[in-house]
């Protein structure tokens, strides 16, 4: 490198095989019938890996948005040879303006034998997801089991490219997405009269009972305002009551509400 003068001359870029001699006709025609293979081949037979109880929807009805779970995760692993060492467990103590909590941060390298590929991935779970507060109780060690399975779930799914699917995609893998549980977190999208009397999700039940809970609401309270209503379970709550429902519960539940024995 030259460092006479005021200026110094940049280094060149060498590459070691120009861009013209690595598109050729011969690597499109190898590229075009490996990505054949990765769509039509190759994701529909990992999919088909799963069943619908594996995965959940977060999105919207105009918009769903697939996410696999623990389970289907351990059924895509086994055949992609994916393999990991002891992972690092972290446990973070929190604080913020709603008090103390703690969660639990997996992250360690992940490797699939059979496509050649590894990284490193973390996972997480806190004391205040929303799942286990719907439990009402579940101690440390459930927190962490799910900071493990969430490492699982983003270890399988990114290594394997089977994130985010279609509808389209499941179906290829005949999959129905019909049958995939979902959860509603705006509870708007337009219903059918058909969809709107059927029963809530298990998904959409826990939500309502989480909210209760945060709220203060007591075991005794919730059966309460649901036999106010001619409901024996959250679970029966139909998806045309269910917004209303969990208005009720976004606020402190009455002084005057009757209590039922839990």
């Amino acid at each position: 490198m030259n460092t006479t003068g005021t200026e110094l001359d940049k280094p060149d870029i060498v590459e070691d095989r120009p861009i013209e001699l690595v598109l050729d006709d011969a690597f499109i025609a190898r590229f075009e019938k490996a990505a054949d293979l990765y769509q039509k081949r190759y994701l529909p037979l990992c999919l088909r890996l799963t069943n619908e109880g594996d995965w959940m929807n977060h999105g919207r009805p105009e918009q769903p948005k697939y996410y696999l779970q623990a389970s289907g995760a351990e059924k895509v692993a086994t055949p992609l040879g994916v393999i990991w060492e002891r992972p690092v467990v972290t446990k973070h103590e929190r604080q913020d303006a709603d008090g103390a909590y703690y969660e639990y941060e997996i992250e360690g390298i992940v490797h699939s034998r059979v496509l050649a590929r590894y990284g490193w991935f973390t996972g997480n779970c806190s004391s205040r997801d929303q799942f286990f507060n719907a439990r009402g109780r579940y101690d440390e060690g459930d927190i962490r089991k799910a900071a493990f399975s969430n490492w699982i779930v983003n270890a399988v799914t990114r290594l394997a490219g089977i994130r985010n699917p279609t509808p389209a995609m499941l179906m290829a893998a005949g999959l129905d997405p019909s049958k995939v549980g979902k959860i509603d977190y705006s509870g708007q999208g337009s219903r059918t009269a058909e969809q709107a009397s059927d029963a809530i999700s298990e998904a959409m039940a826990k939500r309502w009972f989480a909210i209760a809970r945060q709220n203060k609401w007591t075991d005794g309270q919730m059966k309460g305002l649901l036999a106010s209503v001619g409901i024996e379970s959250s679970r029966m709550i139909k998806r045309n009551e269910y917004d209303e429902l969990v208005a009720m519960v976004s606020k402190a539940p009455p002084e005057a509400t009757t209590e039922t024995q839990a």
